[in-house]
């Protein structure tokens, strides 16, 4: 009997290596997740600016209900879609589910540092499948606070805006990826030709300041697999091409 429990959790502990977590970015704030059992998930879909790809998904994910977050017809099509904030923002809705293995929750926070007096409310989203504990933050204005950080220990893979003005300054942003010490870091939400006329901060501003505390990777890609093989030791920052 013992020699079967044991078979039991090589086998576990051997499947859950083995997971692969897909994942495209197809710019500005906006990510497909897919994972080994079919089910995928698209966070954070823009309205404009950005080429809208081609592609598919079960589940549409929004931090917060701003436009450049929230597309209902991203996909063409009628498909599931949560949101983490409700009445433009003024509310926030509680994410707490499971669909197919995979957890998805969210950290009901602000879009600015001022309890959402400017910019209202923003949620972090935190799901968790294929081995991975992948968290996106939308568009966070504000460092976390204990509680807050309480909830985003052993975290694999952050998206976390880098770009400011709307959302952390570089400081903060560097000073939140030390407080969660995810093992890998892809920089979202900053300024690129399609967003040119944006008050936000090029990608190359935020990696000047990064490079100081963290490996740097640039993949001459947008679309990566991810397990618990190949993740660093040590949280490193990795540059996704947004198309």
């Amino acid at each position: 009997m013992k020699k079967i429990v044991f078979i039991f959790l090589v086998l576990s502990i051997l499947y859950s290596v083995s997971l692969a977590l897909e994942i495209n970015y197809y710019g500005h704030a906006c990510i497909k997740l897919s994972f080994e059992n079919q089910y995928s998930i698209i966070i954070d879909p823009f309205s404009s600016n950005y080429p809208i790809p081609s592609t598919d998904a079960d589940l549409i994910i929004s931090t917060h209900e701003h436009p450049d977050h929230f597309n209902p017809n991203f996909l063409n099509k009628k498909v599931e879609i949560i949101v983490g904030t409700k009445n433009n923002g003024k509310d926030w809705n509680i994410i707490n589910r499971e669909t197919k293995g995979i957890k998805i929750w969210n950290i009901p926070v602000y879009h600015d540092n001022s309890k959402g007096s400017q910019r209202g409310k923003n949620s972090i989203i935190v799901i968790e499948g294929d081995g991975l504990k992948i968290v996106h933050m939308g568009d966070i204005g504000h460092l976390l606070n204990k509680e807050e950080l309480s909830k985003l220990k052993n975290v694999d893979l952050l998206f976390i805006p880098v770009g400011g003005f709307f959302t952390l300054d570089i400081k903060d942003v560097i000073t939140t990826i030390k407080e969660i010490s995810p093992k890998v870091v892809i920089p979202i939400h900053y300024k690129t030709e399609y967003t040119k006329d944006w008050p936000i901060l090029p990608l190359s501003n935020f990696l000047k300041e990064a490079e100081k505390d963290f490996k740097i990777v640039s993949l001459n890609t947008n679309n990566i697999k991810l397990s618990q093989r190949n993740l660093p030791n040590k949280t490193e920052i990795w540059i996704l091409n947004y198309k």
